[in-house]
C-alpha cells in the first residue's frame, strides 16, 4: 500500500499532464479491490506474482466516455519500474489496476450501477464482494463520488439484512456442527465429518463477522481478518483449535466440546445484542427467533437458510 501511494505521488503530475489537467478534479486515486495488497496482507510470499507499484484511478462514466482513452494512454506511459520494483504486466493486474469508472468498479462487486436501494438489493450482495469493494485505501478524491459510495457500503448491511444472514448462518452452524458433525463422528464417517466441520467453520466465521458488522473476506483471508475483530474473540480462538484437530475417534469428544463452547458464546452474543429471545444452546431455535424480528416482507418470506454468501 505504501509503495503504491508513493508511486502515485511520484507520477501523478505526469499522469494528468498534456491537456488532462482538468481530469484530476474528477479522479479518485487509491488501491482498492482484489489482491492481498488491498487488504494489507502482503508479505514476502506475495511478491511471487502480480506485485509491484501500481494504483487505481476511478472517474465518472461520463468523463471516461470523453477522455478515458487518453488517460489510459497516459497511465500506460508511466515508468516501468519504481524504487527497484517492476510494475506487473499480467492480465490479472491489468484488470485490477489502472483507469476505471466509478460506476463500473462498484457494479463489478455489487451487480448494480447504483448504491443498494432496498433490503433485497443489499441481501443479494455477498459479504466477500462487499469486502473487496471497501478494502484498501483512497489516496485522494476531490470529486467525492467514489468515496460517497464507499462510505455508504462501509456503513454495513441494514438491520433486516443482518438478521436474515445471521438466521441462515446460525441454523447452518446447528445443522453442520451441533447435529451432523457429531453424528458423522459416531458412525466413524470421518470424510463426512470433515465436510460437516468445514460447513460449521465457514458459517461460524460468517456469524462472527456479521456480529462485528464487518464484511467477511475471501475464504483464504477469513481467519486472518478475524484476528482484527473485537467481538467474539474467544469463539475465534476455539474455532482455530477446532480446525487444527484431526477428525478422528481420539479427538471427537474434544471437537464436540469446542463446537458447544463456540455455539454457547454465539448464543450469548445474539441475546445480548437483541437478535434472539430463544433459550438453550442449540442454535436452530435462535435462527428462527432472529427471523421473527425481520420487518421486510420479502426477507421474512424466504427460507430460514436462504443466503447469497
Amino acid at each position: 500500500m505504501e509503495l503504491s501511494q508513493s508511486f502515485y505521488e511520484f507520477c501523478k503530475e505526469q499522469l494528468f499532464a498534456g491537456g488532462l489537467e482538468e481530469l484530476r478534479g474528477y479522479a479518485a486515486a487509491g488501491l482498492v479491490g482484489e489482491g492481498s495488497e488491498c487488504f494489507g496482507y502482503d508479505d514476502d510470499i506475495s511478491q511471487d506474482h502480480d506485485f509491484g507499484p501500481d494504483f487505481c484511478i476511478w472517474i465518472p462514466e461520463r468523463i471516461y466516455q470523453e477522455n478515458g482513452g487518453r488517460l489510459e494512454a497516459a497511465y500506460g506511459a508511466l515508468p516501468e519500474t519504481y524504487r527497484g520494483y517492476p510494475r506487473s504486466s499480467s492480465r490479472q493486474t491489468l484488470i485490477r489496476r489502472g483507469i476505471m469508472t466509478v460506476e463500473g468498479f462498484y457494479r463489478k462487486y455489487t451487480g448494480i450501477l447504483h448504491i443498494p436501494a432496498d433490503a433485497k438489493e443489499w441481501f443479494q450482495i455477498p459479504q466477500g464482494f462487499l469486502s473487496v469493494a471497501t478494502n484498501g485505501a483512497v489516496f485522494e478524491d476531490p470529486y467525492g463520488e467514489f468515496t460517497r459510495r464507499r462510505e455508504y457500503l462501509l456503513a454495513y448491511y441494514p438491520e433486516d439484512v443482518i438478521r436474515k444472514k445471521l438466521a441462515a448462518k446460525t441454523v447452518a452452524m446447528a445443522q453442520a456442527g451441533q447435529y451432523n458433525y457429531v453424528r458423522c463422528c459416531r458412525r466413524g464417517e470421518w470424510e463426512s465429518a470433515y465436510l460437516a466441520g468445514g460447513e460449521f467453520v465457514r458459517s461460524t466465521l460468517s456469524v462472527i463477522y456479521l456480529l462485528n458488522k464487518k464484511y467477511m473476506p475471501f475464504y483464504k483471508w477469513a481467519f486472518r481478518g478475524v484476528d482484527t475483530l473485537t467481538e467474539l474473540r474467544n469463539a475465534a480462538v476455539d474455532l482455530k483449535a477446532f480446525v487444527r484437530l484431526e477428525d478422528s475417534s481420539k479427538n471427537a469428544v474434544q471437537k464436540r466440546i469446542l463446537i458447544e463452547s463456540i455455539c454457547n458464546e454465539i448464543v450469548c452474543e445474539l441475546r445480548k445484542k437483541g437478535y434472539s429471545t430463544s433459550n438453550g444452546d442449540f442454535l436452530e431455535p435462535h435462527g428462527n427467533s432472529i427471523m421473527s424480528g425481520i420487518q421486510d416482507d420479502w426477507l421474512r418470506s424466504l427460507h430460514v437458510m436462504a443466503d447469497y454468501d
